[in-house]
């Protein structure tokens, strides 16, 4: 929802109805994720995507019968075939989309809550009585202990509880992207890192060039030692910390200090022998191989990047890449379930 939160609001500001599909589980491959919504207005304006074009025109249909009294419903699509291409799915996977009518309250509750960098969730029964409530919760709040790990981890998921099943959509405050080095390859990842959605910070100790001329696209801006800053900024899983300074008296006290966070991805620049050096002197410092395996360097994927975009676009894509579940994490998060 998160993504059409500005038309949905628009909508209710103009007094308008509308309905709204919501990926809740897929299976195998699929086009989007859980948590990816579509909504269609009462004058039949359509925004958002829950599959990229696939099963759009059916799930439309099921929005237009919710908006005519229809109750809310879940709706399967799994593999095309043949006669009923139009609303299979030619990659091969399954999708699960909930369609239910829009509640003001709660899409006024959510913006608040994305504008003010506040976390929030919804929790949506799908399934069982209580079908089509839902409710609206804080972190701290009481729920489910399976509802408050997908809430915590910051993912959407169904929960099984009793003869309900519950989807839960957790709507965090942008994950932090920390850059340590004031160069150009640093305001190329700013910008990259924006476009993915992430708070980005950009932090060099020397002041000439921190500067909002050299760095347009950032939301702070610190002059300090790198490893003083990273030592009181808040840091959790969904954290990117990226060593661009290419300095070792910058880069080991900052990696430092980011080994001993649960940051989900170190990344630092520099040469195959640069990190080599820069690892002997880390050891030194007591940080330990299994630490230092926690370690993307050099940093970014091997696209044979040259440019500082091209290497923020090798580097941002290391950090999606890591920061996905493994295949044991995902196979255990569906066992919970």
């Amino acid at each position: 929802m998160r993504d059409i939160l500005d038309t949905l609001e628009g909508w209710i500001a103009q007094g308008r109805e509308a309905a709204i599909a919501t990926v809740v589980e897929t299976e195998r491959s699929a086009p989007r994720e859980p948590g990816s919504s579509m909504a269609v207005s009462d004058a039949g304006e359509i925004a958002g995507s829950v599959t990229g074009g696939c099963v759009e025109p059916a799930v439309y249909e099921h929005a237009q019968e919710v908006l005519g009294g229809g109750p809310p419903r879940l709706a399967t699509f799994g593999i095309a075939d043949d006669e009923a291409f139009e609303v299979g799915l030619p990659c091969g996977g399954t999708v699960h989309i909930y369609v239910s009518r829009v509640d003001p309250a709660v899409v006024r509750a959510v913006a608040g809550a994305v504008r003010e960098e506040r976390p929030l969730a919804t929790l949506t029964t799908i399934e069982g009585p209580e079908a089509g409530t839902v409710r609206v919760v804080a972190p701290d709040d009481p729920m489910e202990a399976a509802e408050r790990e997908l809430v915590t981890r910051g993912r959407a998921g169904v929960i099984a509880e009793g003869d309900e099943r519950v989807f839960v959509s957790p709507f965090m405050p942008r994950p932090a992207m920390y850059v340590f080095g004031a160069i150009d390859h640093s305001a190329a990842l700013a910008r990259m890192g924006r476009f993915l959605g992430y708070r980005v910070t950009v932090c060099d100790a020397r002041g000439a060039f921190v500067t909002p001329e050299r760095f347009p696209d950032v939301d702070e801006l610190v002059v300090a030692w790198p490893h003083e800053f990273l030592a009181g900024a808040p840091i959790d899983e969904r954290t990117a910390v990226c060593v661009l300074t290419h300095d070792a008296k910058f880069d080991v006290p900052v990696l430092k200090v980011a080994l001993d966070s649960p940051a989900g991805y170190i990344g630092a620049m520099g040469s195959s022998r640069t990190t080599e050096r820069r690892n002997e002197r880390l050891r030194e410092e007591g940080v330990t191989d299994e630490q230092l395996a926690r370690i993307h360097a050099p940093i970014g994927l091997k696209i044979g990047s040259r440019t500082p975009e091209e290497v923020a676009v090798a580097i941002a894509a290391e950090v999606v890449a890591s920061m996905q579940p493994t295949a044991k994490e995902a196979r255990a998060a569906r066992e919970r379930v």
